[in-house]
């Protein structure tokens, strides 16, 4: 199969069908999303509070994944169009609203990075607040822990794991915030992915990345 035959709108509903979901309270997000990242970075100081509010978004993506049906999601192998379609029906659901998507591949070694940016101009993690910084740690984390599960369970004769930045964000004043995933053939070694991304890895380090990996997949 190489992508989901519903259209966006047919698939999320299903999905919120099977699964009982509801669309989020945004303003709700909002508020409860701005307590948390300054509390946290009251007591851990910016960087700890970061990483540590992606590494819990990566927990979540992990498992919301996999209540969502993983095995069922991963029927079909990753590409542009599924990864394009699954992420936005994964933020639609997971933030409430459907965000602007668009991809492409550059060779990697082994094959070709597969390069998706979801935008969001209103996106309730970040909406009318002002932090002069990035801040939507939880929502990158939480699409870097599902992308991965997703790519683990995926059929295809290329096996991939995931990075996800946030490469924009209202808070910092940007026009949108945006998530940055790139599916990147198992063989390109990570040392590769910075050098070919370094405007990534400004916040959260690739170590990061690859000792989450390590904790939740074992490779």
């Amino acid at each position: 199969m190489s992508a989901p035959p519903e259209s966006l709108s047919m698939f999320v509903l299903k999905m919120r069908k099977r699964f009982g979901a509801t669309t989020v309270d945004t303003f709700t997000l909002n508020r409860l999303y701005l307590m948390t990242v300054t509390e946290m970075r009251d007591f851990l100081g910016r960087e700890k509070a970061n990483l540590r509010i992606f590494e819990w978004g990566y927990a979540m993506g992990h498992a919301y994944l996999l209540k969502l049906g993983g095995r069922d999601i991963a029927r079909y192998p990753p590409s542009q169009k599924v990864i394009r379609v699954i992420g936005r029906a994964a933020w639609y659901m997971f933030s409430g609203r459907d965000p602007e998507a668009e991809s492409e591949e550059r060779r990697a070694v082994g094959g070709n990075y597969i390069i998706v940016r979801f935008r969001d101009r209103r996106s309730p993690w970040a909406s009318e607040i002002e932090t002069g910084d990035k801040i939507c740690y939880y929502p990158t984390g939480a699409y870097e822990g599902a992308s991965n599960t997703y790519m683990s369970l995926a059929p295809g004769e290329t096996r991939y794991y995931t990075v996800v930045r946030e490469t924009a964000c209202l808070a910092a004043g940007d026009e949108y915030c945006e998530l940055t995933l790139v599916a990147v053939p198992k063989q390109t070694p990570r040392e590769r992915v910075v050098e070919d991304f370094p405007e990534l890895f400004a916040d959260v380090s690739m170590d990061a990345s690859r000792e989450l990996h390590e904790k939740y997949f074992g490779d």
